[in-house]
């Protein structure tokens, strides 16, 4: 799997300190390794989570690159901003839990039947090595009829990849589109 590479470096400063620089404080953690108190570019680290759904990331801190997964970032519940962000340190092999996405493949299909697609879940938990992690997963709801449910048993995944969340918890529904008539 492709991870995003953002670069990082160690911080002594104070949290408000670092974020008046212009910088974003952070924290490195994982199993076996002390935690790394660390500052990240602003504008690289909203970039790359503006443009990637992706938890995982690779961080080079100095000479050294580190597999992580962001687990948190905090906002400012006022203006948005990111105020600090976690990621854990972890190998290929580590089993992990993830939330991802999930996508609807072929909800396009459905428009043109005059069905909707009502999403109930955006996203569910998964586990697995951390190797193996996807992006997101998907379900196929291209030939679906109006009525149907789509449920967390209907997700595809890969083999060594487990959806957590209970199998028959409603993911969608697909609901007929009801025309609108003119009221004059």
């Amino acid at each position: 799997m492709n991870e995003a590479v953002i670069c990082a470096a160690v911080r002594s400063e104070k949290c408000n300190k670092v974020r008046k620089q212009g910088f974003i404080p952070g924290v490195i953690y994982g199993k076996g390794t002390e935690s790394i108190n660390i500052k990240l570019e602003q504008n690289e680290l909203r970039n790359l989570l503006r443009h990637t759904k992706k938890a995982n990331v690779r961080v080079k801190l100095g000479d050294d690159i580190r597999h992580c997964i962001i687990r948190e970032v905090q906002k400012d519940p006022v203006n948005g901003q990111i105020i600090h962000v976690a990621l854990q340190a972890i190998s290929d092999e580590d089993v992990i839990r993830l939330k991802v996405p999930v996508v609807f493949k072929g909800k396009e299909k459905l428009g043109p039947v005059l069905q909707l697609l009502q999403e109930r879940i955006p996203e569910v938990e998964i586990m697995g090595k951390a190797s193996q992690m996807p992006e997101y997963v998907y379900v196929d709801v291209e030939n679906r009829k109006s009525g149907d449910k789509i449920l967390i048993k209907d997700i595809q995944t890969i083999d060594g990849i487990k959806v957590l969340d209970d199998e028959n918890e409603i993911l969608a529904v697909i609901n007929e589109v009801k025309e609108l008539s003119e009221a004059v």
